[in-house]
């Protein structure tokens, strides 16, 4: 099961075991080269901890710990985190400043801890079944192991997957296996397995005046990228053309006083969607040492296979691409990278977020008038957005805004190997999401991206990208203490009335020109329909084969086969939703349908 992780751990690897537990571990070794080894043990055994991530405030906790008492053996940020859990128990995991995935296995009471971070950027897959339970950082550790031993897909996750291009953050593929849930934590013992959850965003909001917001952003943005810095290996910076980006960049060079390396993707003949030219202006006006990385159909046709096992489980996302491309680039340089994922979340960056709030003051008469108006402006409303002006403000119609496969669609592709799932809600995220309308129907939409987008897809797709070729990859944005203060501001504060993150770009106009602090957004994508078209095509046709489908299950060969054929012959542009069908279908035939001894 470790050697199935080697990826992410390449420089070691550990083991321990008693008569209740084995743990075991790979390791990436970023701080504390010399004795940071795992699983680390406390003196008398009190507690073992394999740990995964980083804990930037370890030095402070390190501090206090050792004036209540305790005495440590590394200069490692793990050490801090085991003894933080034997001085404090649950109430350590608010004090941890960080990413992380761990487990501390207390032999004296036969208890195992489980727990992930606030926002789930570093995964914690788990099957339980009687009185066993295993858990791995990647659901391949787990099929290396032969777990689950009845291998089934999960109605639920394929449903949401086909929906939104990934699974609820607590979900996974194959049926058994869950993901610990952010900011959660799992207590496993003889009476069972009990989740906690340790901490929600915060609701109370902060009465600060715009140029107030703008200092305290900017004092608390610096002193995070300054944290997420320290390291005992080399540190560089994902850089886009965008103002998320280019403020890490900024910051990271000012905290460390000389020129970060930046990398960059560039998408050659696709000038819409190329990032590097405004990438390379930001380059040049800070002072860096940048590297582009090219990504072409071609090297994406040669590299399918090896992509989509990287992806652990699948994910629709197809910007998960360039992020696999950039992350091998990167990893020939630096072994830890600082990416802006989070900025769109905490600070509104997505036009759906204000969109969606916007049809609440529409209401009924706005639901009538806005038809016409669209159809007399030459732009008529399609019949999902005359639907979705009908229904009242939830979580199901914010999240509808990107739906992939509507409704009638998804019927038509889903497979007679599969049991359709039942209408599942998100009972909790609705009844939160209502809690928080009424008091800020803005902020309610950047929540619901924060608990559900962020850590269904975006954290994932960059940890596994990232970890694929055993590079770190640190997001600033969730600094605990930057997030709780952005968290804290009203929607109106962080977004503003007409634009996108007006108090990020403000806070940036310290340390950036004008044109890039306030350059609009663009938007990282890929030109996935044109590539399907292209040097895509043969493995588009060979995957989505009419009987290869069929034989599977998962999906209606006939239905997928239309949706090829119209796509391929320029009659339909089903780019985004071929890729979630090829995703999908190549990581069931080499999961499910390979035999063992060959599987990935």
């Amino acid at each position: 099961m470790t050697r199935a992780l080697a990826h992410r751990g390449p420089d070691a690897e550990g083991y321990y075991a008693d008569d209740d537990v084995a743990l075991g571990f790979r390791r990436l070794a970023v701080i504390d080269l010399a004795t940071g080894d795992q699983p680390l043990a406390a003196p008398q055994r009190r507690g073992v901890i394999v740990y995964n991530g980083e804990l930037y405030n370890f030095r402070e906790l390190r501090a206090e710990l050792t004036r209540a008492g305790h005495a440590f053996r590394t200069e490692s940020d793990t050490e801090v985190v085991l003894h933080a859990w034997l001085e404090w128990g649950p109430e350590a995991l608010a004090r941890l400043n960080g990413m992380f995935a761990f487990a501390v296995w207390e032999p004296h009471r036969r208890t195992l801890i489980l727990a992930r971070d606030r926002f789930g950027i570093k995964p914690l897959f788990f099957w339980q079944e009687g009185s066993a339970l295993v858990f791995a950082s990647e659901v391949r550790a787990l099929l290396a192991g032969g777990i689950p031993p009845r291998r089934q897909v999960d109605s639920q996750a394929l449903h949401d997957f086909l929906n939104q291009k990934y699974v609820r953050p607590e979900g996974c593929f194959i049926e058994g296996v869950k993901n610990l849930p952010p900011a959660f934590m799992a207590e496993v013992s003889p009476a069972g397995l009990r989740l906690q959850r340790y901490w929600s965003p915060p609701r109370q909001l902060l009465r600060l005046n715009r140029r107030e917001a703008v200092e305290r952003s900017r004092e608390v943005l610096a002193r995070a990228v300054a944290r997420q810095l320290v390291a005992d290996v080399p540190v560089g910076v994902f850089l886009s053309g965008g103002v998320d980006s280019s403020t890490v960049l900024a910051l990271a060079q000012e905290a460390a006083g000389r020129p970060m390396e930046a990398f960059t993707v560039t998408f050659a003949g696709h000038r819409v969607l190329d990032e590097a030219p405004a990438a390379t202006q930001t380059a040049l006006h800070l002072g860096c040492v940048h590297h582009l990385m090219p990504v072409s159909p071609a090297n994406v046709a040669i590299d399918l296979e090896r992509l989509v096992r990287d992806l652990d489980t699948p994910l629709g996302d197809a910007t998960a691409v360039p992020t696999w491309y950039v992350s091998r680039l990167a990893r020939t340089r630096v072994t830890v990278a600082l990416a802006g994922e989070g900025a769109d979340e905490l600070f509104g960056g997505y036009q759906r977020q204000r969109w969606d709030a916007r049809m609440d003051r529409l209401g009924l008469p706005g639901a009538l008038i806005l038809p016409v108006l669209a159809r007399l402006a030459g732009r008529p409303l399609s019949g999902r957005a005359l639907a979705r002006l009908r229904l009242p403000p939830s979580v199901s119609r914010y999240l509808d805004w990107s739906q992939v496969f509507p409704p009638a669609l998804l019927a038509s592709v889903w497979g007679e190997g599969v049991t359709l799932p039942s209408a599942a809600g998100e009972t909790e995220r609705e009844a939160e999401f209502a809690a928080r309308l009424s008091a800020d129907p803005l902020g309610a939409r950047l929540w619901a991206d924060t608990v559900r987008f962020l850590p269904g897809d975006l954290l994932p797709k960059v940890d596994r990208m990232s970890m694929a070729h055993g590079l770190e990859v640190r997001v600033p944005y969730l600094d605990c203490e930057l997030a709780d203060l952005v968290l804290s501001l009203p929607a109106a504060v962080r977004v503003g009335k007409w634009g996108d993150k007006r108090l990020l770009r403000r806070a940036a106009g310290r340390w950036l020109p004008r044109a890039v602090a306030w350059r609009r957004k663009q938007g990282f994508d890929v030109p996935i329909g044109a590539w399907l078209r292209g040097p895509l095509a043969g493995a588009l046709r060979d995957i989505l084969e009419e009987a290869r489908v069929d034989a599977g299950g998962w999906f209606s060969g006939s239905s997928v086969a239309r949706l090829v054929t119209d796509h391929l012959s320029g009659a339909a542009d089903h780019g985004e939703r071929l890729w979630v069908l090829l995703v999908a279908e190549l990581w069931r035939q080499h999961v499910f349908q390979v035999p063992a001894e060959v599987r990935w």
